[in-house]
């Protein structure tokens, strides 16, 4: 007798819109030659880095590694991934920041409607799901 997963629609739902928003953020920031899921360790510690700058509170390495609990070594290479080939971010002494002219740019800019969009997307689905449940 299979087992059933409890919510399982939703849980697809969460599961499409959690890659939808990877795969846009990586479209609108990754060069054209990384690959998608190749390293989603770089677009995580990338996202860190925006995180602390948004906020006004960058991250050094220390930081991203206890914030993602990973090693700092991977830590380190995957800013020096981002620095180097992505371009996105720059180091400032022991701090990383995401780089003004690649966010303020067009396309990057574009990216958040089109994450809006997945995560309108995601909540009405959700809706219809819960009320069907209730």
């Amino acid at each position: 007798m299979p087992h059933t997963i409890a919510h399982a629609q939703q849980r697809l739902v969460m599961l499409r819109m959690l890659i939808d928003l990877m795969r846009i953020v990586h479209k609108h920031y990754a060069p054209p030659d990384e690959p998608f899921g190749s390293r989603v360790e770089t677009l995580a510690v990338g996202c860190c880095v925006a995180l602390g700058t948004l906020e006004n509170k960058p991250f050094s390495v220390a930081k991203i590694a206890t914030y993602m609990q990973i090693p700092r070594n991977t830590v380190t290479r995957r800013l020096e991934r981002l620095v180097q080939h992505w371009g996105i971010i720059e180091r400032r002494g022991r701090h990383y920041y995401l780089r003004p002219e690649v966010a303020n740019r067009p396309r990057a800019l574009a990216s958040y409607r089109e994450v809006r969009r997945a995560i309108q997307r995601a909540v009405a689905e959700l809706s219809i799901l819960d009320a069907a449940e209730n």
